[in-house]
């Protein structure tokens, strides 16, 4: 179903619309908040709740398979830059009672589309996906900055940390400032405890049964560095003389440097890239740690999902605002491998932490999160529907 075609469920006047618009259909940290949301809604019946995916279906997946009471309707192409315009069609046939979105450019298109009328939501809400200007500098960081001059029209603007609500403050207009409040991402707790249940595959089995394994999940790019997790193997192999291996979860261009650097050091065989997992939640069950080495994230997600799988002790480089607020996390002191090293030497040998975990898991349900969106005063012009 394109965004152009009439919808196949009719809806009913007493029931509340809500759009959730994504850029892909894919896993991704923001793309993973916003269905969160959107089934936390889907779950209450009075509301109706529609993805707005900008690019086209994923190969080989059904057209509202990601739960029932959502539909997903489809653009065209990669969901690249422009393409969020393909939302135009959508946004004169309906009203929404909340329109949420989570990646700049669809954030700035969606503003400035209510600024005009075209859109005409009772709320409108855009969550920060990461604090853009500390990862691009130059032209792209210039673009952005015009992405940013269009905020405005928004009824709440999310950021994920208290560090990333001040470093908006920086680039976003100053009506758009007092629109800022800062929400901690929301887990599904019980459905990744009941995903992370699945029996594993026979060669992933036999993998994590023959040595204790760390675990790192990420997209194998620049910023995750994910060399500094092999050089962190052969730190905590050379300081304890233990047989570690480390499970890679991910795709990405930086595959052939990190089989390059384990064999430099000698653990190619400690050394196993899984690829990217619809469902890695059974990996992370299995492993003894899990560690994040990323230089910058907005909120890394997936800290939350390793605590939710309660893996014994979880480590991570100090790449975002209020990890402290994470019970049970041990930060590392600096990015470098000794460091991180060290951090993890202290979740391995200090005994399982995952009881901790519960406070932190149990403040961020998506039915609380998605309570925190609706209570934005509304500042659409049609007043309440």
């Amino acid at each position: 179903m394109s965004f152009g075609e009439n919808s196949e469920f009719p809806r009913l006047m007493k029931r509340k619309l809500a759009l959730i618009a994504i850029p892909l259909d894919r896993r991704g940290g923001a793309e993973t908040i916003l269905k969160l949301v959107a089934r936390a809604l889907a779950r209450r019946p009075d509301w109706d709740v529609e993805i707005g995916f900008l690019g086209g279906q994923a190969a080989g997946e059904a057209a509202g398979s990601h739960q029932k009471g959502i539909r997903c309707s489809y653009g065209f192409g990669g969901g690249k830059a422009m393409s969020e315009v393909l939302l135009a069609p959508r946004l004169i046939r309906h009203r929404y009672d909340l329109v949420f979105s989570s990646h700049a450019r669809v954030n700035s298109f969606l503003a400035a589309a209510r600024s005009v009328g075209l859109l005409r939501s009772h709320r409108l809400v855009a969550r920060e996906s990461t604090v853009l200007l500390d990862r691009f500098k130059g032209p792209r960081a210039l673009a952005y900055k015009a992405l940013y001059a269009a905020y405005g029209s928004q009824d709440m603007i999310v950021a994920q940390t208290s560090y990333m609500n001040e470093r908006l403050r920086d680039v976003l207009p100053r009506r758009a400032i007092a629109k800022l409040r800062t929400l901690p991402n929301p887990v599904d707790e019980d459905l990744i405890v009941k995903m992370s249940m699945e029996a594993l595959p026979g060669h992933d089995a036999e993998i994590l049964s023959r040595r204790p394994q760390i675990v790192w999940c990420g997209r194998l790019i620049d910023v995750k560095r994910p060399t500094i997790a092999v050089d962190v193997l052969a730190e905590v192999r050379r300081r304890t003389g233990e047989d570690y291996e480390l499970t890679m979860v991910g795709s990405g261009p930086m595959q052939a440097e990190l089989r390059a650097r384990a064999g430099e050091l000698e653990l190619a065989s400690r050394l196993n890239l899984l690829g990217q997992r619809d469902n890695p939640f059974p990996l992370f069950r299995a492993a003894r740690a899990g560690m994040l080495t990323s230089a910058t994230e907005g909120f890394p997600n997936v800290l939350l999902e390793m605590m939710a799988c309660r893996i014994p002790g979880i480590v991570t480089t100090p790449c975002a605002g209020d990890l402290d607020m994470l019970s049970g996390l041990e930060i590392s002191a600096g990015f470098g491998a000794s460091e991180v090293a060290e951090a993890l030497l202290k979740v391995i040998q200090g005994g399982d932490r995952s009881a901790l975990y519960g406070k932190t898991l149990s403040e961020r349900s998506p039915d609380r999160f998605a309570d925190m969106l609706l209570r934005a005063p509304s500042s659409y012009p049609g007043g309440q529907r």
